[in-house]
């Protein structure tokens, strides 16, 4: 999956969000509310620190980060588990 942001294009491997949405695959319907809502804030956190300071990304470690976070919204995204209805 291609994603456009910051004036840059990230590659998200779709290994990588196959991973994340086989990982997360037992939370919808769990009742695992705080589970959800501690992974959404982790992923918020992530786009915020970028948002602020996006010459980051030029650093390995964020970038795979940041790229992480992509493939984990976009898992949760299929899931349903992304916003609350």
């Amino acid at each position: 999956m291609q994603v456009a942001c910051y004036g840059s294009e990230f590659e998200v491997p779709d290994f990588l969000i196959d991973k994340f949405t086989k990982d997360f695959e037992g939370l919808p319907g769990s009742g695992q509310r705080e589970s959800v809502i501690q992974l959404r804030m982790s992923i918020d956190d992530i786009f915020d620190y970028i948002a602020e300071e996006p010459d980051m990304l030029h650093e390995f470690s964020i970038r795979s980060d940041f790229v992480k976070a992509l493939a984990m919204q976009e898992a949760m995204g299929k899931l349903g588990i992304l916003h609350d209805a």
